[in-house]
């Protein structure tokens, strides 16, 4: 049951929205994770571990590597200089990116709008204690700010940073490794304030064919039980984005509105039209 409008329950109210603020803003803010095992082939049965979280003040990437003396093995034997991408086009890209100067940090202008979102939820619910329909129309004004900047602008703007920073972000370059006879499959399904991709690739990798037989192998799959068969490798992978457990203490704030009214509605309306002392309702002058 609500509990009746009391002024002391502005307070409380108070402590309780600057708490959950305090509590969102420093916690993480975005967690992405990828998990890799390697099913078939020569890397099995290596599993790769990705995690990257990011807060208020930096971007901590954690990579581990399980069961990795097969990967490594499967790396020394691999031709590393067999690519199906165009060595020139390459280059271009490269001398691109280099030419190309350093672009805006988008990151720390999504930290300081969550910052400072937060910030104002913290100011308007203070300003509400003034008992007026101003202040808490801006408080709402402030929350809705607040949930766009963690839940919007937040993400966007670490998107546009990887985007930004081009190579320097850690990632798997199917499109130009030698696999042939690829065959590939994903599934998208959605999380609490997050979304979870799961992808099974499997192909054969030219690196480690023979070079007088990596034509035969492009123009048809190798024969099951031959040398060249032995190039197949499979793996799956999980990839995960949210937002970080704490976040969603947000979305706690209407509910401590509504638990702690600290007046009557629209009290402060029925003070603006109490009748003047020593005047009574209905007489005139």
């Amino acid at each position: 049951m609500r509990p009746p409008a009391h002024p002391l329950l502005g307070l409380v109210r108070t402590l309780f929205v600057t708490l959950l603020c305090v509590h969102v803003f420093i916690s993480a803010w975005l967690v992405a994770s990828v998990d890799t095992v390697y099913t078939e082939g020569r890397p099995a049965p290596t599993e790769v571990h990705s995690l990257v979280a990011v807060d208020r003040e930096q971007t901590l990437v954690d990579v581990r590597m399980e069961k990795a003396t097969s990967f490594f093995l499967y790396n020394l034997a691999r031709d590393g200089s067999v690519t199906s991408g165009d060595g020139n086009a390459s280059d271009n890209g490269e001398d691109s990116d280099a030419s190309s100067g350093p672009g805006r940090d988008w990151l720390s202008l999504g930290r300081m709008a969550v910052t400072w979102s937060l910030a104002a939820v913290v100011l308007a619910e203070g300003l509400a204690l003034r008992r007026s329909r101003t202040t808490s129309t801006l408080r709402w004004v402030a929350l809705a700010a607040a949930l766009g900047a963690v839940f919007v602008a937040f993400p966007a703007s670490y998107v546009a940073s990887l985007g930004d920073a081009g190579n320097a972000s850690p990632e798997v370059d199917l499109e130009n490794s030698a696999f042939v006879h690829t065959d590939s499959s994903s599934n998208t399904r959605l999380t609490w304030i997050g979304v979870e991709v799961s992808m099974a690739f499997s192909g054969y990798d030219l690196g480690l064919v023979d070079p007088d037989n990596r034509s035969n192998v492009t123009a048809a799959p190798p024969a099951e039980g031959s040398e060249d068969a032995r190039s197949f490798i499979a793996y799956e992978s999980t990839f995960t984005v949210g937002f970080g457990k704490n976040m969603d203490a947000l979305l706690l704030v209407p509910l401590v509105w509504w638990m702690c009214p600290s007046v009557q509605r629209f009290a402060a309306e029925l003070d603006e039209v109490a009748p003047t002392p020593g005047i009574e309702p209905g007489s005139q002058e």
